[in-house]
């Protein structure tokens, strides 16, 4: 498989990962194809957001797979108060303080098990304290004042076992949803990969434009030449009486459309330079010369192409997983009409103590037991609503098989024309090469026959025009050509590995800028 893919490059410029060919002198950017690969990964911003969704997911699996770590609560209290009591009778006044203040901590811990079961335990500790000043109006002319203190502290801990039976019960169903999470997260990568590779391939397109509008200026140019060249000599011709005046303004009208068309050329390169830049996130005044890059016969073999089409196309590898998540969903609906039967199980231990010359107390208590919740729907609509979940369970496992199986027969036609696509278009290249060379001789041809009179002026610019055609035809089936490899790199899913660029599935960096980011100003365990 490395090998094809390896092969596959060879019409691709070899380099070094770590090598740049690009670099700006005097307003001018020298570009190649593998270049403009590098500078599409470094400076487009669409490869940053891809990476900024890539966060969330990658911490939506994080939370998905901590469905069986411990779960750790601490939580802590305390609230403090004082009073300042005042009674007066006629001019004499009596004043008591009182206070009074509180605290607790609360941890719990509750651990969930594969097999479904829940085990908790709570250790919950309470402290208070009261002084209590009172004023009372005794009948006569006193106030009596009295003062009383109480002290009290319990602590309780529980521990506690939960165990499904039936329902939610069993290895496969608690385990799921991890695996559905999993799976998400690799179509998530698959989908990061894709969007990747066309950015990629959006680039090199641009790329292909801008040196297919070059290609085209300087055609226009060399035509342009030509026709200017045909005037003179037609010019010549009728000064010396050789040539009537409407055979000359065949040829200024020749000259007049090459000119238009060499500002067409001219407008159509500028647009390219600039969609090129703004794809790269460059300076939009900056000249580009592209590098000759040297394009060489590659033949796919279908069966290859096959072999990693099934193991990296997206929509097929989306169809695969589709397979896996409805016979998983299947299995949760089938477990989730069982009657809800759960064991029991716990211990509790509380102390408590009051006032300083108060003996404590303890207790204890062990409990065990089961529960049963077992609805009978016999009929309307909640029977209805339980069958449909299952129909409904049990037809998505058979479409997303049907689905999968149409999605490798399209995959198979897909890959068949696109290797015969590549096939053609370089044959298409020879004949294209082929015609210039014989338009060319034609051309070459009738220029000797309008010396000596034996063809006319308008024979002499219909085979200039058909010269330009076929140049602007040859540079045509050049880019079309590597584009067919571009798609073929697309639906075999790998276009970064021929392009020698590194696949993450994350941006590290940028993971613990976000995390330094958001976390509190206020202390906490994370």
């Amino acid at each position: 498989m490395l090998s094809f893919i390896c092969a596959f490059s060879l019409c691709l410029p070899a380099y070094a990962e770590n090598e740049t060919t690009a670099h700006v002198n005097n307003g001018t950017l020298t570009l190649s194809m593998d270049e403009v690969v590098r500078l599409t990964i470094r400076n487009n911003s669409n490869v940053a957001t891809n990476y900024l969704q890539r966060v969330t997911e990658k911490f939506d699996l994080e939370k998905a797979e901590a469905k069986f770590e411990p779960v750790i609560n601490i939580d802590g209290s305390f609230n403090a108060e004082a009073f300042q009591r005042n009674m007066r009778i006629s001019d004499n006044g009596t004043q008591t303080p009182a206070s009074k203040w509180n605290a607790g901590g609360k941890a719990s811990i509750t651990q969930k098990i594969p097999t479904g079961g829940t085990l908790s335990f709570v250790w919950d500790n309470k402290y208070s304290e009261n002084s209590d000043g009172t004023l009372s109006y005794d009948g006569d002319s006193s106030v009596t004042r009295s003062k009383e203190y109480t002290r009290e502290a319990s602590s309780k801990w529980r521990i506690e076992l939960t165990q499904p039976l039936l329902k939610g019960a069993g290895i496969d169903y608690n385990m799921a949803s991890i695996r559905l999470a999993r799976i998400t997260d690799k179509r998530n990568i698959l989908s990061l990969r894709d969007n990747l590779s066309q950015l990629i391939n959006s680039g090199l397109n641009y790329y292909f434009t801008f040196k297919q509008a070059k290609e085209n200026l300087e055609i226009q140019k060399q035509a342009l030449e030509r026709s200017e060249r045909l005037l003179e000599v037609n010019q010549f011709k009728q000064s010396m009486g050789r040539m009537s005046a409407s055979d000359v303004v065949q040829a200024e009208a020749d000259v007049a459309s090459g000119r238009l068309s060499l500002e067409e050329a001219r407008n159509s390169l500028d647009k390219a330079r600039r969609d090129l830049l703004n794809h790269l996130e460059m300076d939009p005044n900056l000249e580009i010369e592209p590098v000759e890059d040297e394009i060489r016969d590659v033949e796919p073999d279908y069966e290859r192409c096959m072999l990693v089409a099934l193991k990296n196309n997206q929509t097929y590898m989306d169809k695969v997983f589709a397979v896996t998540e409805s016979n998983i969903n299947a299995m949760m609906a089938e477990n989730e009409r069982e009657w809800q039967l759960d064991l029991k199980g716990g211990y509790e231990e509380t102390q408590t103590s009051k006032n300083s010359y108060s003996a404590s107390t303890s207790a204890d208590e062990l409990s065990a037991g089961i529960e049963l919740s077992a609805p009978i729907n016999i009929w309307g609509d909640d029977q209805l609503e339980r069958k449909r979940k299952l129909l409904t369970a049990e037809v998505n496992k058979r479409k997303a098989k049907l689905e999968l199986k149409r999605a490798k027969t399209n995959l198979q036609t897909e890959v068949a024309n696109a290797v015969r696509d590549v096939r053609m278009r370089w044959k298409m290249i020879g004949l294209a090469k082929k015609n210039t060379e014989l338009k060319a001789l034609q051309l070459e041809n009738e220029n000797t026959k309008l010396m000596v009179g034996r063809t006319t002026n308008f024979e002499v610019v219909s085979y200039q025009n058909q010269l330009v055609q076929a140049q602007l035809a040859e540079t045509s089936k050049q880019i079309t050509y590597v584009q067919s490899l571009l798609i073929l790199d697309q639906l075999l899913g790998t276009t970064m590995e021929t392009w020698h660029v590194e696949f993450k599935h994350n941006d590290r960096q940028l993971e613990e800028d976000l995390n330094n980011k958001i976390r509190p100003l206020v202390w906490t365990w994370w």
